[in-house]
């Protein structure tokens, strides 16, 4: 057996040293999820994506790239144009009317996009390259992009601009651990939607911040239920969560209302102590990181191997719990069933973990760090029903994005395979929202019935 609980690890990560009192910080040695355990003055909560967009491009130059600046910018485009000096003024206004906002510069345009000035937002940041992590996206990737931006329509001054900023001399960002991916099937899935985007043009800030917005959403709700499931999940597991129209009336005995939201945000409260134990577990002298699925295949291979495991946890949980001096319910705490002792014995440093952050002062730091997503998810992708209560939404942008890149280059697609390329996406329709969305298609004009088909209904292109 490989794993083994490294004490004097854990206690240089979870241990003050002046005070001896436990510290938990996240993201250290098992990286799950980009987000700190701060108020929203340290730790701002990124509900808009086109930043994120930004430093996804970023990432993809693998370069620092400096604040442009406009008066630098303009002495940089005066060195290569010619331009009298009654209309110079003429021209410094044209730049910035075109390229800056008070002093940010702001790209809408693919080959700008890593120049647009960064607000000093450290959220978006970690955000960005989160995405850039667990989308898989690779020096092959990174180089298509490249080419596909090489082969853009910019305008003379977008030309100059790109060539200005590229000229500058900048150093390699600096490098940053890979995130641990829990989901593993929607990386093609992404990248697949990414650039079919890219390549028809649909690369505007709104269009790419949409796609992120779908897929952020899919992997991090998924993996909030994968996570959940311990030893058991699967790593292409996959939940249906049913979203209602923006527009329709819904009753709470319909699935958007059992069987989306509703689930999802049990989970989605349970993420830092999920990030916390995960990480108590990595405290090893391997650089390897273990997330619950891997434990379990490891206790799979033979009883010795699951008895040996276990005992790690267990020694784990008893020394991080020999920290904890304002909770005393540890005692109380049942083992639950399972098949393995491995499984068993992390159920419990999870509870462990759990129970302190409910019943201490610590409670906000839990409260912080899972509010990061689940704000997100409540301006993105979430709606009051008043009686119905809080249910996934889908609005008329969300459906005609959607339309756009299920339907490829098709001019048309069967309406039953449009609702199974949404499910690829992780969103479900029930029976009375399809009628719903039906009927806003025949509103649209966008719908053919197919006289050789019996009654199989179209849906024909979006522009």
């Amino acid at each position: 057996m490989d794993y083994r609980f490294d004490e004097k690890k854990f206690i240089e990560s979870f241990i003050t040293k002046n005070t001896q009192s436990l510290r938990h910080i996240p993201d250290n040695q098992f990286k799950l999820f980009p987000y700190k355990a701060s108020g929203k003055a340290q730790a701002p909560i990124v509900t808009e994506l086109e930043d994120v967009v930004s430093g996804f491009f970023r990432e993809t130059l693998n370069q620092k790239i400096h604040s442009i600046k406009f008066d630098v910018l303009c002495s940089d485009l005066l060195e290569k144009l010619e331009v009298n000096e009654e209309d110079l003024e003429y021209f410094k206004d044209m730049i910035k009317n075109l390229f800056f906002k008070e002093d940010n510069f702001i790209a809408d345009n693919l080959g700008l996009y890593p120049y647009q000035t960064v607000l000093n937002n450290k959220s978006s940041e970690n955000l960005a390259h989160f995405l850039f992590s667990i989308f898989g996206m690779n020096e092959a990737d990174c180089q298509k992009i490249e080419n596909i931006k090489e082969g853009h329509r910019f305008n003379i001054l977008e030309k100059m601009i790109i060539k200005a900023m590229e000229a500058k001399k900048v150093s390699e960002i600096d490098k940053y651990s890979p995130y641990f991916v829990i989901k593993t099937d929607i990386q093609n899935k992404f990248k697949d939607d990414f650039y079919f985007m890219l390549e028809i043009g649909m690369s505007s800030l709104e269009d790419l911040a949409n796609l992120f917005a779908v897929y952020y959403f899919y992997y991090v709700s998924q993996t909030c239920i994968i996570l959940d499931q311990f030893c058991t999940g699967k790593r292409d597991g996959e939940v249906k969560f049913y979203y209602a129209l923006d527009w329709e009336k819904v009753s709470k005995n319909r699935l958007c209302c059992e069987s989306g939201w509703k689930i999802l945000q049990e989970s989605i409260n349970h993420m830092f102590s999920h990030a916390i134990t995960l990480e108590v577990l990595n405290q090893t002298l391997d650089e390897k990181m273990y997330d619950y699925i891997a434990f379990g295949e490891m206790a799979k291979e033979n009883e010795e191997t699951d008895i040996a495991i276990a005992g790690e946890v267990k020694r784990a949980e008893s020394v991080y719990c020999s920290y904890i001096r304002d909770y005393n319910g540890f005692v109380d705490i049942e083992f639950q069933p399972s098949s393995l002792k491995t499984e068993k014995a992390i159920r419990h440093l999870y509870q462990c973990v759990m129970l302190q952050f409910l019943n201490t002062e610590r409670k906000r730091a839990n409260q912080f760090y899972n509010e990061k997503f689940l704000e997100f998810c409540k301006m993105r992708w979430v709606k009051n029903r008043k009686k119905s209560g809080l249910i996934l939404n889908l609005t008329e942008r969300d459906i005609i994005f959607l339309t756009k890149i299920c339907l490829r280059n098709e001019e048309k697609i069967r309406l039953n395979d449009l609702f199974r390329e949404y499910e690829k996406r992780g969103i479900y329709l029930d029976g009375t929202s399809k009628e719903y969305l039906q009927e806003f298609f025949t509103k649209l004009n966008l719908i053919d019935k197919k006289s050789d088909s019996g009654d199989a209904q179209y849906v024909r292109r979006i522009l």
